[in-house]
């Protein structure tokens, strides 16, 4: 990249220092899981910026609506799906994380780094994966690699997405949540944020699930009420739950956020730290892709 443009960078510093570089850039290739958000008041520091690059297919850490009016270029990941193809970390946490929940893997790491062992295995008694029936919600890249890797589990498995028009075989196709979430003994969260979609979890819909049932959300945090997530754990709603989401994550404020605080001193709830896409060879295939996508917009051979 140094060869083709005079780079500056920001990589985990304080978004004050972010602020003094942005008046003469071009250009940026961000990191989507900021603490900030290029909002109206950050972008509009920025009086030369002709391009956004977004190594992630989600969009909700920038004000696109601003990007528009200013005519910023925003490029990610979701108009490339021959590169996103070839991206497997996402979804390979997303069902690492979904047998950790229903196999109790962190309370087991916990107690063994404690001293305990077999004495202890009436807490860790977890359910198999094989003959449940896991439901996704959204059956894009993530969502569809999770329904393989499940089926070569024995999972049944049933999805709902009207934008997706074949399912493969041995998916059973939902119309509604209504329809879906009284039926599966695991719910597993693969949609992107957006207007329709925000709060989409919220206490009615915890209601509608399997009383003892399990529930993932490796999407974004917004997505969910988080009220009604604690709600539902305490009351029995919910056996488990596991996010690597919340809505503090743009604030800065993570470690305020009352999932993590209420998964300080229970079980029943995984927190992690939004790192499913965080392996050497997603981050580097993304990055290649950044690269490419600078040099075609400034013509650079």
């Amino acid at each position: 990249m140094e060869r083709h443009f005079r780079v500056s960078y920001c990589y985990n510093m304080p978004l004050d220092y972010v602020r003094t570089l942005l008046p003469t850039a071009d250009a940026l290739l961000v990191n989507a899981a900021a603490p900030y958000r290029l909002d109206r008041a950050l972008l509009s520091t920025a009086p030369r910026l002709r391009l956004i690059v977004s190594p992630s297919t989600g969009t909700d850490h920038t004000d696109l609506d601003y990007c528009a009016e200013r005519g910023i270029t925003f490029t990610g990941l979701k108009e490339h799906p021959e590169v996103i193809a070839q991206i497997h970390g996402s979804a390979e946490f997303s069902f690492a994380l979904l047998m950790a929940l229903i196999r109790k893997l962190p309370r087991g790491v916990d107690l063994a780094r404690a001293g305990y062992w077999r004495e202890v295995e009436d807490e860790l008694r977890g359910i198999e994966l094989s003959g449940k029936r896991l439901g996704l919600v959204g059956y894009g890249r993530i969502g569809r690699k999770m329904s393989r890797y499940a089926h070569a589990f024995d999972a049944e498995i049933v999805a709902l997405d009207p934008f997706v028009s074949e399912l493969d075989p041995w998916v059973t196709r939902m119309e509604t949540l209504d329809e879906l979430l009284p039926q599966c003994d695991i719910v597993s969260l693969h949609v992107h944020l957006a207007p329709e979609t925000r709060l989409m979890f919220d206490e009615a819909r915890f209601a509608q699930m399997r009383p003892g049932s399990y529930f993932v959300n490796t999407s974004r945090g917004w997505l969910v009420d988080e009220t009604a997530l604690i709600e539902a754990l305490e009351s029995g709603q919910l056996r488990g739950a596991a996010v690597d989401v919340t809505q503090g994550e743009l604030t800065g404020r993570a470690d305020e956020n009352r999932l993590v605080e209420y998964a300080r001193h229970r079980d029943t709830l995984i927190v992690s730290p939004h790192m499913a896409g965080l392996t050497v060879d997603a981050m580097g295939k993304a990055a290649t892709q950044g690269l490419r996508e600078l040099k075609a917009f400034f013509s650079i051979e």
